[in-house]
């Protein structure tokens, strides 16, 4: 089976919001790799039907995803979810503090604030996992707290 196979719906490229609404190009997709997985014997003919019903009556991203959650993906195919964080360079991390700890000293302290603000204070949010709280913001539903009699 060739890589491309499965390129045209990966799970890992498409929207990050699953529960955005898909076309017939991306159901006509899974619905090919679902008959590409019957013939290779990894669905029987009943599971297959089920599969291709729902695939047929999908409506979310979501929907899609469950049903080849459970399938071997094809070889150079990238796996689902986010992307690891690369490593934080040590020499990089220091080099703010020392700018911070230099302005100060040499009577510029009014330097330090927006070095703090805008450059440690991000470093240090993105490498403890504050930072991946904002990415869900906005994706909820909102709740009114004022009641407007």
């Amino acid at each position: 089976m060739p890589a491309s196979d499965d390129q045209a719906y990966d799970p890992a490229v498409g929207p990050r919001n699953r529960l955005l609404r898909v076309g017939d190009q991306e159901r006509d997709a899974v619905a090919e790799i679902l008959r590409r997985r019957h013939v290779e014997g990894r669905l029987d003919a009943e599971e297959f039907n089920v599969r291709i019903d729902r695939c047929l009556a999908a409506k979310t991203y979501a929907d899609l995803d469950e049903l080849i959650a459970d399938l071997p993906r094809a070889p150079g195919s990238r796996s689902v979810g986010y992307p690891r964080r690369r490593p934080w360079p040590g020499g990089f991390a220091i080099l703010p503090l020392v700018i911070i700890v230099a302005a100060v000293a040499g009577g510029h302290a009014w330097v330090a604030i927006p070095l703090v603000l805008f450059v440690v204070r991000p470093l240090l949010w993105r490498r403890w996992g504050a930072g991946s709280a904002r990415a869900d913001w906005g994706s909820g539903t909102r709740r009114m707290t004022r009641t407007w009699g």
